[in-house]
């Protein structure tokens, strides 16, 4: 087989795919060391578990009332415009916070202000990103590219948290702002300079801003695939995913470890999942979307369910690393089952469907957790979330085609009901 017919590498021949791809890996790297220093900044500022889980709380509290909207605003406005816009404010965010801590003025409440803003902007950076992703790639090949995203996104959980670890370790939170003020610009950079290609698909100006957003709801509950993704990440984003903001908890009452080691911890999840992507992106074809998706799932909160209760190291980070082989799977597909049974001028709100049930899942579980470990215990919040994570699950597999049947490709009414001659 030639090299230039694998259809990943068709579309990283792309120049405006490569531009993107390029930002993400700045960008990922940047967005998961951050998150690592600032739950250590937290820890250190208010010495609070609870705290540390209001994190979660803030940087997806604006999920739930803005992802529609954002999701709307994706399929109407120029997703380039939305693209660099996002990424300034992230730059201007590290840049807010790198000059508190040079200034020595830094306190709780202006890190949760920027977590804030940050993951005001991210709402509206998820959606279109994706939507542009199906612009750039096509139907064909949108699982090789959603597989290629979810490979820097992988890559900067493993990357991110070993330099945020060991920068903090041994230069301070202001060395690693001032890194993080670096690569928001490296990325801001290649994002304005990547393009779209003209004719992405973009509902009509006319259409009414409240109808188009009460279409893609009920989108959202008529097809059952749909309906069975975004059911299952409510689960996981509510009582599985919020470890990932408790590492720095994890790391120093359980397992007695410091910073450098917390963030190998937190790269374990991202080398497994890693793997697991390139196993993925390597294949041409896909039929049954939705066993990769909930397999995935499944072995991501057993993997937290472990490494809740496990007070050695060795085990939590091969654990974790099994996890995010899991995670490989339940990510890539997870957009992607979205896309595919989606019609092209609601994939942004589609996409901002899943943020809201992301979000909704983080702000209820960030916060849950977070009151639980306060009270008893970080081992016993997690494995309880991802016990009943699991639990609930099940029916939902039962209930759902996506583990039955392949991934139905959305076909407009009118099409539907004719048949090829």
């Amino acid at each position: 087989m030639r090299m230039r017919n694998v259809p990943v590498l068709v579309v990283l021949q792309d120049r405006n795919f490569q531009f993107l791809w390029a930002a993400r890996w700045i960008h990922e790297i940047s967005r998961r060391m951050e998150l690592l220093v600032l739950g250590y900044l937290i820890l250190e500022l208010t010495g609070s578990a609870f705290a540390v889980g209001l994190i979660s709380v803030f940087l997806n509290g604006p999920r739930p009332p803005l992802s529609l909207v954002a999701g709307m605003l994706a399929d109407r406005l120029d997703r380039w415009r939305i693209m660099v816009g996002t990424h300034v404010i992230y730059l201007f965010i590290a840049a807010f916070l790198l000059v508190l801590l040079i200034y020595q003025l830094v306190e709780p409440w202006h890190v949760f202000l920027a977590i804030l803003m940050q993951g005001t902007a991210k709402v509206l950076d998820d959606p279109t990103r994706r939507a542009a992703l199906f612009d750039i790639a096509g139907q064909d090949r949108i699982t090789q590219a959603m597989s290629l995203e979810m490979i820097t996104n992988n890559a900067g959980k493993i990357i991110g948290p070993i330099i945020g670890g060991v920068i903090v370790q041994f230069y301070g939170f202001t060395g690693a702002f001032i890194l993080l003020v670096v690569l928001d610009i490296l990325a801001a950079f290649l994002i304005f300079k990547m393009r779209l290609p003209d004719g992405s698909a973009r509902m009509p100006r006319d259409t009414a801003f409240l109808q188009g957003i009460k279409s893609g709801i009920r989108h959202s509950f008529s097809d059952k695939f749909v309906l069975g993704v975004l059911t299952i990440s409510l689960l996981m984003n509510g009582m599985v995913f919020p470890l990932q903001y408790f590492v720095p908890v994890v790391a120093t009452d359980v397992l007695k470890v410091g910073p450098a080691l917390g963030g190998l911890l937190a790269a374990a999840e991202g080398i497994g999942s890693f793997l697991g992507v390139i196993v993925l992106a390597g294949r041409s074809r896909f039929t049954y979307h939705g066993r990769y998706f909930m397999f995935g799932a499944l072995s991501v909160a057993i993997g937290v369910a472990i490494i809740a209760w496990s007070p050695w190291f060795v085990v939590s980070f091969l654990v974790f690393l099994c996890a995010g082989m899991g995670q490989a799977g339940f990510s890539v597909m997870q957009s992607s089952i979205l896309l595919l049974c989606s019609p092209p001028d609601m994939r942004g709100r589609i996409m901002g469907s899943q943020g809201l049930v992301n979000g909704v899942g983080h702000v209820v579980g960030g916060s849950g957790i977070g009151a639980i470990a306060q009270a008893f215990g970080i081992s016993i919040a997690i494995g309880l979330n991802a016990g009943a994570g699991i639990l609930l699950m099940l029916p939902v597999i039962i209930w759902t085609p996506l583990v039955w049947r392949p991934v139905q490709l959305y076909r407009r009414p009118e099409e539907a009901g004719t048949t090829p001659a």
